[in-house]
């Protein structure tokens, strides 16, 4: 469950600046994402990801910030936010406290609480390291949200190599002309996975952190998922 703001943390021009990354960051190729309908209902609008350099993961102690104020170019102009209260900031602490270090570890972490109505939990901007909380959080398990939306921070700082070699194990084909990608693999049990491998991956964290024993007809994708999620 993520939501693309217009503004990248980055955005590199030309092919040329994004192959000639500087020391500490790789390039990410621009591509394009189509619109979906989530499980729950939600819309997620189709985005158009430019070419861009990124900076390679580093464990940085989870810094949570719990902010009140619309964040900035947030896309609902509309949307309200609320106040948190010591212990919603409490509990949120707990559960970043007890997640895996290579989820949590990314430094400063923007919580923000809406008070629109949403069938989504949550939503998350990797960019900028936000993430939104809704009314209905309070029907989920609230661990598992936050996980779900890390790992969406995860892929987005995952390099292409990386990338390709979770979609290999994950049976993600490329069409013949490159532009599209259909997930293969039968034992899907998260319907929205099927709106791409960056959702896919996210629920499979989640799965992995979760519901592991649901993994188990796919052995290399929880080798891969053990590798990585420590």
């Amino acid at each position: 469950m993520v939501y693309f703001l217009s503004i990248l943390f980055l955005i590199i021009t030309t092919a040329q600046a994004a192959n000639d990354c500087p020391v500490g960051y790789f390039p990410v190729k621009s591509h394009s994402r189509n619109s979906y309908n989530k499980q729950d209902g939600t819309v997620v609008s189709r985005a158009n990801i430019k070419e861009q350099c990124r900076p390679y993961r580093t464990l940085k102690v989870p810094e949570p910030k719990f902010l009140v104020n619309k964040p900035v170019d947030w896309p609902n102009t509309k949307e309200k936010f609320r106040p948190w209260n010591k212990e919603e900031e409490t509990s949120l602490r707990e559960i970043l406290n007890k997640l895996p270090k290579s989820l949590t570890h990314v430094g400063e972490i923007k919580f923000y609480r809406s008070i629109e109505k949403s069938m989504n939990p949550a939503v998350s901007n990797s960019e900028h390291k936000i993430i939104v909380l809704y009314d209905s959080i309070l029907t989920h398990d609230k661990s598992r949200v936050i996980s779900h939306e890390l790992a969406h921070f995860y892929w987005d700082f995952m390099s292409d190599l990386e990338k390709e070699k979770y979609n290999d194990i994950a049976q993600w084909k490329k069409s013949k002309d490159g532009q599209t990608t259909t997930l293969n693999r039968k034992d899907v049990l998260i319907e929205d996975s099927f709106a791409g491998p960056h959702e896919d991956f996210s629920n499979n964290v989640e799965l992995f952190l979760f519901q592991k024993d649901s993994l188990n007809k796919n052995p290399e994708l929880i080798h891969f998922l053990e590798k990585i999620i420590q």
